[in-house]
């Protein structure tokens, strides 16, 4: 049988994990509502990284193009960090065009994204 002393230590143990697992969960909460695209949106947001060949591409295709963007490293900012978080991402780059989501180099539904904002794109070879 535990001592008094025990007892005590484990329920504050419990009560300190049960408020872990419901700031996490706030903060999942939080992120989601703060970086999930809205169905009005008109935003070019893209999550990405330095060392990404595919995340250079995309950049370099958006400003062949003149569309302008903002852009989130996910290893350096904490923005870039919640946003992947939050969109629930497992690879970069991460394009969110308007309402769209489009994980990976996805070129085609990126460009119909950004056709559906008004932005023309043709495929530079």
């Amino acid at each position: 049988m535990d001592s008094f002393f025990e007892q005590i230590m484990k329920n504050r143990l419990l009560y300190l994990l049960l408020a872990t697992a419901i700031t996490l969960l706030a903060l999942d909460r939080l992120a989601t509502y703060m970086y999930k695209p809205n169905a009005d949106s008109k935003d070019i947001i893209i999550y990405t990284t330095d060392w990404c060949p595919y995340c250079n591409s995309l950049r370099i295709h958006l400003n062949n193009h003149k569309i302008p963007f903002t852009e989130y490293d996910t290893e350096k900012t904490v923005s870039g960090f919640a946003g992947f978080w939050a969109l629930r991402a497992r690879s970069v780059p991460v394009s969110v065009i308007g309402p769209d989501v489009i994980y990976g180099y996805d070129i085609d539904n990126i460009d119909r994204s950004l056709g559906q904002l008004g932005y023309g794109t043709l495929t530079i070879e």
